[in-house]
């Protein structure tokens, strides 16, 4: 049964503490809005599984069951999703001649083919209501390649190019698309690429090693962009 009050229902993927899907999750929390955090583990949510403003649904976006599922909960709890955050993602780093085809495949699953059967799953009940926003998160690394980053890079690349064409396919039903472009940002998604390269190195027989990031910051994106790409407050989306 839809809710009868005008709060958007906010649909956020990986939200695990310490990165920018759970920063974002607060903060539309903190703007009245009805939020739905997700990751593959309730584990990693606990705080805000042990508050009132979220609801907590483990997702794992490489799943068609899983995403499926969550959004038929979501549906079934309130009703209609307005917005779409597609932040999922997982990195990968390494040297593009010598990093295994299968963690390539891991990436591009998740980074790509994650945010495309969010979409898939939710434009149906957006596009019956005439209206919703879909965000996918970016990166710049996707304008700014580097050494050891080609793979996130590409799938970044990928995803730019598919908001774009799902910009356009949309409209008409109603439907923003919008594309977010963050920077440099601490995050444990860093902590995450050396872990996996590390765990890689050691079973391959590469070297290795860093230094952990420091602590991630709170306040990760205050901006947005709008489906014309012009830079709009974080509000517009509330």
């Amino acid at each position: 049964m839809e809710l009868q009050d005008e709060k958007p229902v906010v649909l956020i993927t990986g939200c695990s503490q310490g990165g920018i899907g759970h920063a974002l999750a607060r903060e539309f929390a903190s703007k009245g809005c009805h939020v739905v955090a997700t990751s593959r583990s309730k584990r990693t949510m606990q705080d805000l599984e042990q508050d009132s403003r979220f609801f907590v649904q483990e997702l794992d976006v490489v799943s068609d069951e899983s995403v499926k599922n969550c959004v038929e909960n979501v549906v079934e709890k309130f009703g209609r999703i307005d917005v779409l955050v597609n932040n999922a993602g997982v990195p990968c780093i390494g040297p593009l001649a010598e990093l295994p085809l299968s963690a390539m495949e891991q990436s591009f699953n998740t980074n790509i083919y994650g945010p495309i059967r969010m979409v898939q799953a939710v434009v149906p009940h957006m596009a019956s209501r005439k209206k919703g926003k879909i965000v996918n998160v970016g990166s710049v690394t996707a304008y700014i390649p580097a050494p050891w980053a080609g793979v996130y890079a590409a799938s970044k690349c990928a995803l730019h190019s598919l908001t774009d064409t799902l910009r356009l396919e949309l409209h008409h039903f109603g439907i923003d698309v919008i594309n977010v472009v963050p920077g440099a940002i601490r995050s444990n998604i860093g902590k995450s690429s050396l872990s996996s390269y590390n765990q890689r190195s050691v079973c391959e027989g590469y070297g290795g090693g860093g230094d952990e990031e420091e602590p991630p910051s709170l306040v990760l994106l205050w901006y947005l962009f709008h489906h014309h790409g012009n830079l709009v407050p974080y509000a517009r989306l509330c």
